[in-house]
């Protein structure tokens, strides 16, 4: 009899840790997605300014200010880069 509730305990154990990691796994899944979208709406927003103004804005203000993006500035830290104003930015995005 011991056994066999030793045995269930264990299975019981292993499906809650495979649970835990498995929602883990959509977590990071679902941050990555959320990051590479901002990256692209960065990119699609400085490329829409560069096509209306004749150059690329130098800073993400400017993108939030004159073209509707938004950033969520608690969560993410952006790195927008501009080498000059006619040449496409770098855009690095980390979560905090």
């Amino acid at each position: 009899m011991k056994k066999y509730v030793f045995n269930s305990i264990t299975l019981i154990l292993v499906f809650l840790l495979f649970f835990y990691f498995s929602v883990e796994n959509v977590k990071t899944q679902r941050d990555n997605e959320k990051t590479y979208i901002l990256a692209d709406a960065i990119i699609k927003s400085a490329v829409q300014a560069y096509a209306i103004e004749g150059f690329y804005p130098p800073d993400i203000e400017y993108l939030e200010n004159n073209y509707g993006l938004i950033v969520d500035h608690e969560k993410y830290v952006i790195s927008y880069n501009v080498f000059a104003s006619n040449i496409m930015p770098e855009v690095e995005i980390f979560l905090k």
